[in-house]
């Protein structure tokens, strides 16, 4: 299966507080995928993963109410295979996670993003 076999099946989970990154990298991903849930913190981020069960989680760290970390943890304990893609602007231990599938420092490179989706499909759960 080649990439855009593989993205026109993914639903995908965005969240990012930044609404000009959130609703341009959503639309980018948009035209590929097909769906993408956006949330602009962490608590409305999870309440739409539990909502619609989304093959990929892509969010940042630092956001209001609920930070991308705590989602993060919420998410693996429904799900411990979910795919999950950190996006940050920090290039630190503290906002990282060895237990998602991605780390993607900013700014985000549309080629690299699609890259680590479909690595992340690939190596987890089949499509």
């Amino acid at each position: 299966m080649d990439e855009k076999e593989i993205l026109e099946k993914l639903s995908i989970l965005y969240v990012e507080d930044d609404n000009i990154v959130r609703e341009k990298i959503a639309g980018f991903l948009g035209r590929r995928c097909k769906n993408v849930f956006k949330a602009d913190n962490g608590k409305a981020g999870f309440d739409l993963y539990k909502k619609h069960s989304p093959d990929v989680v892509i969010t940042d760290i630092e956001m209001p109410v609920m930070d991308g970390l705590e989602m993060i943890e919420k998410i693996l304990e429904l799900n411990e295979k979910q795919a999950v893609i950190i996006t940050t602007a920090y290039d630190d231990v503290q906002h990282r996670s060895s237990r998602v599938c991605r780390n993607i420092i900013k700014p985000i490179v549309n080629k690299k993003l699609i890259e680590a989706i479909v690595e992340c499909k690939k190596e987890g759960t089949s499509l």
